[in-house]
């Protein structure tokens, strides 16, 4: 083999190696980013929908009576159960209604009612009027979703008000709201003697079946 011939397979075959070498630290720098991308903390969506399980519409439901000697009071807590079958996925704020319950001659006797005087205007001049405030609590972990009753921040059966975000309650958790009773006004021309209110939440359910 001539003196050239060798200097011609000497450049290809350090060429070779650059080429070699590039494709290395391409093949590195991208396992580094596949890592990274691994080790990223997943959003609240993404992890719920990560859950295995058949997704299921359902709603959690309480109900409560009280009177007029719970105006400006704090009510007992609402409780609602989460079954052992899977974790409850919460989409929406609570939908709040109430009606009149007793007696049985109640001028309103029967009637889903707003729980606030706002925004809607026409239970200003209304008979038989409530407004409330409330809090929400994970008993499982004990965590408060807010740090003081919240304001008329409700869902209406008109309107489902989205969370900012899905929220999940473990199963066998209890979850309990609690009514403030900032206003009762049962003034019909048979008032109520005693309304029963009704909370929602409204989500689905995840279960393995």
């Amino acid at each position: 083999m001539d003196e050239q011939t060798k200097q011609f397979l000497g450049r290809i075959a350090a060429e070779h190696r650059a080429i070699k070498k590039q494709l290395d630290d391409v093949r590195s720098e991208y396992a580094a980013f596949r890592k990274a991308c691994e080790d990223q903390p997943q959003s609240i969506t993404a992890e719920i929908d990560s859950i295995e399980g058949r997704r299921i519409f359902y709603t959690l439901n309480a109900v409560q009576t009280f009177d007029a000697t719970l105006d400006g009071l704090r009510g007992q807590a609402m409780n609602f159960l989460v079954s052992q079958d899977g974790p409850f996925i919460m989409t929406h704020y609570p939908m709040a209604i109430w009606r009149p319950s007793q007696p049985s001659g109640a001028t309103n006797l029967g009637r889903w009612r707003p729980v606030s005087t706002w925004p809607l205007p026409d239970q200003v001049v209304d008979t038989d009027i409530i407004d409330i405030a409330w809090e929400l609590v994970d008993g499982g972990s004990q965590r408060n979703f807010q740090n003081l009753p919240t304001g008329p921040m409700l869902s209406r059966p008109d309107l489902l008000i989205p969370l900012p975000v899905p929220t999940l309650f473990a199963p066998n958790t209890v979850i309990q709201f609690f009514p403030t009773y900032n206003n009762i006004l049962f003034d019909g021309e048979t008032p109520p003697t005693e309304g029963t209110l009704e909370v929602d939440l409204p989500g689905y359910k995840i279960v393995n079946l």
